[in-house]
């Protein structure tokens, strides 16, 4: 089989560059490692997603009860209850019945490319988190006496420009259902 030298030496590179910032150690991982060593380092990444949202959620809802000026005990409560909580389980991120009826929606996404612009399914999901904050998900169908907040990672700039991105208006010239719940979230929330 031919190597291909062109993107692997980036590929070999970066990953040689990275594991040697967390080692310490100034060697060529990436050539001692086989397709076994990549899969189960792939599936240890895939945890950093989890880590990163449940470190921002923890956040999200310690700003939500100082802003809300929470007491003690239901910020406790509420702590526990994202701590208990497992990735990718239905219902919003955060949601807070008493004192206050609060859903929130936490999203651990940087715009690509260390740019200043989100990818599509970035775009398409925080649309449709914005749709489902608006008129529910799972067993919270009716959301109208609910403070809904859509809490992003704050990358400066980068995060700026990527929402400003976002929101311009799109001509919504098509006729299918989900984009046209998309579109429609644009204009309901405010930045």
């Amino acid at each position: 089989m031919t190597q291909y030298q062109g993107r692997n030496i980036d590929l070999k590179d970066r990953i040689n560059k990275h594991l040697s910032k967390l080692t310490g150690e100034e060697r060529d991982f990436y050539s001692s490692m086989t397709q076994s060593d990549f899969i189960g380092l792939k599936t240890v990444l895939a945890d950093i997603n989890n880590v990163l949202t449940f470190q921002a959620t923890i956040s999200a809802a310690n700003w939500l009860c100082i802003f809300f000026r929470l007491d003690l005990k239901s910020t406790s409560d509420i702590l526990d209850t994202v701590d208990q909580t497992k990735p990718n389980t239905g219902g919003f991120d955060i949601f807070i019945n008493a004192p206050y009826k609060i859903i929130a929606e936490v999203k651990c996404i940087a715009p690509i490319n260390n740019g200043g612009k989100f990818g599509a399914a970035q775009w398409n999901s925080i649309l449709d988190d914005l749709y489902k904050l608006k008129n529910g998900k799972g067993r919270l169908v009716d959301t109208t006496q609910h403070y809904k907040f859509l809490f992003l990672l704050n990358l400066g700039e980068r995060t700026d420009q990527a929402i400003l991105q976002l929101l311009k208006i799109s001509k919504g010239t098509s006729d299918n259902e989900l984009r046209l719940n998309r579109i429609k979230s644009k204009n309901i929330f405010h930045w």
